[in-house]
């Protein structure tokens, strides 16, 4: 399904349009689209159906509240849908700001009982009535964020009700971060070399990236806008001298920088690392050639007008009232006397603690994947970091070398303006822009040297995706087993079938056989695209797959003529 698409020129002119009436000329334009924009927008419908499949079961997974601070982003979404927009005067009191909300949207604090306790299942959490909806006070922490996100996750709350309301404006945020994760695979997809970009990409598609787009919270859009800007724009720079190949990049770049300045007020310098991540990758003449395009530059100012409102936006949020966005009790954690040198240094100290974090630690940090799970994904990025080291000339290596020291250095920086008036907040969720930007960044220097083609080089690739669907599986269905029953000190794999204390949506066992399957499929997909016309399933499984597929459609072809049988025989006995 996903083919890598072929690079070609323009559609040719057609001759007759100027004969043509104007429902023709119509027909006419649509025809000369260029074949490359066609392929594009082919490729980003089929990455985003299957990031859409495995982030809903991912959705339907995660009780309600189990992300961080998940509530008090979920009263703003209702709140912002209804027109709240800014804190008032007289609106702020403690720990956040006043809302009006539905009661059972007020109210849904009550619902992380199990926080923080893995040993306590999600079935402690009350029900939520679906008759709840009187207006009442609703206090968020979130007062002070751009209600660009919040306005459209939190649509669904006017029309419906419930924890259907709630699981309906969390799969309106994850399909928000599908979208443009699937532009930034559809941008890499552009690259005259795209196999090695592709697989770090992939690899970079973390158990964490999923679990991050389950939840009410801006943080996943973040994420993935980030990675489709930087994907947007390496893909522009590659194409520099032919452009119209990189018109999913360009509109990548302008959407996801708007969308990032109206994400939260840190995103901009997510976006300023990325593109000059992206810069390092190629020559002075490639930046400077991509501003003759028209296209490019109408893009830009339409962007650019949305970077503005996100920055207005941020300054108007300055004379709030202080305690609009203050952390929740028992967040805060401010250090009296504390420098921010020693908090750069503190944080230098502590970079490869937040790797687990970018592999997968669920819930409220209570719920971190197996060790085996982490153990592969580290193999995977030892792997590609052992790889960088072989490419030559050395200068292949600039831009990734540059990410890495953003990864460590920049959130240092961030965490050091925070610690006296906040503290130590940092969490690795929120260095997950420049992780995927490093990880991609590993697949753009080794994009000159040659995808293995040959017999073993297929078949470890082979492996390392079936590899990679048994760790996606085993670190969603052990976070599954985490809200079922709990993780306690001793193993409890067999009380998840005979006494589930909770059970999400449609159940946790037709959820992880959905999801096994969803990947599967993905893999596969991804196998053709590296290695286009062969086949990842063996061909004994594909025949089986396709004589299914084709036997409810045969004997429904025959029911008619059976049916027409029976009452032949039917009227033969009466006669």
């Amino acid at each position: 399904m996903i083919d890598q698409p072929a690079a070609q020129g323009p559609a040719r002119p057609d001759v007759r349009r100027q004969a043509l009436p104007p429902a023709g000329r119509l027909r006419s334009r649509a025809r000369n689209v260029s074949p490359a924009t066609k392929a594009g927008f082919g490729f980003f419908i089929r990455v985003f159906a299957l990031l859409s499949v495995l982030i809903t079961l991912w959705i339907l997974a995660t009780p309600l509240m189990a992300y961080p601070d998940e509530p008090a982003h979920t009263i703003k979404a209702a709140a912002v849908a209804r027109g709240q927009f800014f804190p008032g005067p007289g609106e702020s009191y403690g720990n956040g700001i006043h809302v009006q909300v539905p009661s059972y949207i007020a109210n849904v604090d009550s619902q992380r009982c199990f926080a923080f306790l893995k040993e306590m299942p999600a079935g402690c959490a009350p029900d939520i009535p679906l008759g709840d909806t009187y207006t009442t006070i609703g206090v968020t922490s979130a007062g002070l964020y751009n209600p660009f996100y919040y306005w459209f996750v939190g649509l669904p709350s006017l029309f419906m009700s419930g924890a259907p309301a709630i699981f309906a404006m969390r799969i309106v945020s994850g399909l928000m971060s599908a979208a443009f994760y699937a532009a930034g695979f559809t941008a890499l997809s552009r690259l005259r070399h795209p196999k090695w970009p592709m697989v770090a990409a992939a690899v970079a598609t973390t158990p964490m990236v999923f679990f991050l787009a389950t939840g009410v919270n801006p943080n996943s859009l973040e994420v993935a806008a980030s990675m489709a800007a930087f994907c947007g724009l390496v893909s522009v720079l590659e194409n520099s001298s032919q452009l119209h190949l990189a018109r999913p990049g360009i509109l990548a770049v302008g959407v996801s920088a708007a969308t990032l300045a109206n994400t939260r007020n840190v995103s901009l310098l997510w976006l300023l690392c990325g593109a000059i991540v992206a810069c390092l990758f190629f020559r002075g003449a490639d930046i400077v050639a991509i501003f003759r395009n028209r296209l490019l530059l109408i893009v830009a100012g339409l962007s650019a007008i949305g970077v503005a409102l996100g920055v207005i936006w941020n300054f108007i949020m300055l004379t709030a009232p202080p305690s609009a966005g203050e952390a929740p009790a028992g967040i805060s954690n401010a250090v009296e006397g504390l420098r921010p040198s020693n908090a750069f240094a503190t944080m230098l100290d502590r970079s490869f603690d937040f790797v687990n974090q970018y592999i997968g630690v669920a819930g409220w940090l209570d719920a971190p994947v197996p060790q085996a799970v982490l153990m592969f994904w580290n193999m995977l990025l030892i792997a590609l970091l052992l790889m960088v080291f072989l490419m030559r000339p050395a200068r292949l290596q600039l831009g990734f070398w540059a990410a890495i020291g953003m990864l460590a250095v920049v959130p240092a920086l961030v965490q050091a303006a925070l610690v006296t008036s906040s503290g130590f907040i940092w969490q690795g969720r929120y260095s997950l822009p420049l992780f995927a930007i490093a990880v991609i960044s590993a697949g753009l220097a080794l994009r000159f040297r040659k995808f293995p083609a040959n017999l073993i080089g297929r078949r470890v690739t082979k492996i390392l995706l079936w590899a990679t669907c048994a760790a996606h599986v085993y670190g969603f269905v052990y976070i599954l087993r985490r809200y079922v029953v709990g993780i306690p000190d001793f193993a409890n794999w067999l009380v998840m079938f005979t006494k589930p204390d909770w059970q999400p949506p449609l159940s946790w066992e037709v959820l992880t056989l959905l999801f096994a399957g969803a990947l599967v499929v993905a893999a596969a997909q991804l196998y053709r695209f590296l290695y286009p016309g062969l086949p990842f399933l063996p061909v004994p499984v594909i025949r089986a797959l396709s004589w299914a597929a084709r036997r409810p459609a045969t004997a429904a072809a025959g029911q008619p003529g059976r049916q027409a049988t029976r009452e032949s025989a039917e009227r033969q006995r009466v006669e």
